[in-house]
């Protein structure tokens, strides 16, 4: 449809056939702006097979509308019903994530069963948090017992989910609700209340502790997760310490970081790599004088070459499309139906899944914004910015990640930057 639109003013085509208004769209704005702002004023017949109406009179753009309305009520209709029937399984105790049950229970038809051993483990990451041991200290104790229990690294993230997640006290959480399940719950109501009370109160602490503002996550340092090692690649990662009662930062590279307990989540590229480290406040400013002297001089910017790869798109999109209807019916009967195999669904779904994203990633290349828009918007970004420097700390943040993709360092604060076009 986007492509239909970018070329209806080119002569590329002259009429659009469709074997129903509702084909074209089920929304009436949408069906109105395609026809009166796309189609007509681009000289552009529009027919439908189902319906009998003349686009260029009055009578026929008024069919248009009403047409249109009964085709969005209809779709209104579907999303209501649907919704209708989720709402129902979830206020009836029976369970929604099939594909992804919550750490310590296994799917069990429509409900869930407790797993002993990931149970245990649950019960234990609730104890630990409640006795004081901070989230980064049980997600090293659990991994450094072997995951037991678990496929891939305890994360800091998974942790913090368990600590908050109402499906322990038996509960189904839908659409931001909650509903009573018909399963066991590991943890009981007074501990799951006191760890919620206790999140707050750390959370809060840690924000006082570090002059912090209460704001949605986002990475407190300007060049998190951009940094690389000119030597071997690896990712560097931020290290505070407190100097003269100051906090101060650096970088280092895991690869030669003595400390691989502090670096057990980043990629050992080389042991042998020679990097030291840098200071942030050596750093940043680097960077902010970068971007200035870019700001200062757009046409230095090169536009990089890109080779589109050879692949059947229609055939693709046409696959994907399938894909995606067979989903749509795994759902619908899902929802509808109270008397199917939820194993033989999961294992559907999960294929189907993979199908999906397997055809994205091809088409992905292809998706990516147009080269010539990009460095356009990546310009418009500089025109506003040739003061960065007398920026407050977080807008320069904002524009650094904006601007650059990644910057490679070397010793003495050498860098290259990599910008986002």
């Amino acid at each position: 449809m986007q492509q239909l639109i970018k070329d209806a003013d080119t002569g590329l085509y002259d009429a659009v056939l469709v074997y129903k208004l509702d084909r074209l769209s089920r929304s009436q704005k949408d069906t109105l702006y395609l026809i009166e702002d796309v189609f007509q004023k681009n000289n552009i017949h529009f027919i439908s097979l189902s319906e009998n109406f003349d686009t260029s009179t009055a009578f026929g753009k008024a069919m248009i509308g009403i047409l249109s309305v009964f085709a969005q009520l209809e779709r209104e209709q579907i999303k209501e019903r649907m919704s209708m029937g989720r709402v129902g399984r979830a206020k009836s105790g029976k369970i929604m994530e099939f594909n992804n049950p919550a750490f310590g229970y296994e799917v069990d038809g429509d409900n869930y069963k407790v797993d002993p051993l990931r149970a245990e483990i649950v019960k234990r990451i609730y104890k630990m948090y409640l006795s004081g041991t901070s989230i980064n200290k049980i997600k090293e104790t659990l991994n450094l017992e072997g995951h037991i229990g678990n496929k891939k690294n305890w994360s800091d993230t998974r942790i913090r989910y368990i600590l908050s997640n109402p499906t322990y006290l038996g509960k189904i959480r839908y659409d931001g609700k909650t509903y009573d399940g018909k399963f066991s719950p590991i943890i009981d109501e007074e501990t799951f209340n006191k760890t919620q009370n206790e999140l707050k109160e750390r959370q809060t602490a840690t924000y006082k502790r570090f002059n912090m503002k209460l704001r949605p996550f986002q990475s407190k340092y300007m060049l998190s997760g951009l940094l690389r090692c000119g030597y071997c690649g690896a990712t560097l990662f931020v290290n505070s310490y407190v100097y003269n009662g100051k906090r101060k930062l650096r970088y280092n590279c895991p690869s030669t970081y003595k400390s691989k307990q502090k670096t057990r989540t980043y990629k050992i590229m080389d042991p042998n790599c020679p990097f030291k480290l840098v200071y942030a406040k050596d750093l940043e400013p680097a960077v902010i004088n970068e971007i200035k002297n870019l700001a200062l001089n757009p046409q230095s910017i090169q536009k990089p070459v890109k080779k589109k790869p050879d692949i059947d798109v229609e055939a693709i999109q046409k696959e994907l499309a399938k894909v995606r209807k067979q989903q749509q019916r795994l759902i619908d009967l899902y929802v509808i139906s109270d008397d199917v195999n939820i194993d033989n669904i999961s294992k559907k779904s999960a294929d189907l899944k993979l199908q999906e994203e397997t055809l994205k990633k091809q088409l992905a290349p292809l998706e990516e914004p147009n080269d010539d828009d990009k460095i356009v918007a990546f310009n418009e970004i500089l025109a506003q910015i040739k003061d960065i420097d007398s920026l407050d700390y977080d807008k320069q943040k904002f524009i650094v990640k904006k601007l650059i993709k990644k910057i490679d360092v070397w010793n003495d604060n050498k860098i290259k930057i990599h910008w986002n076009i």
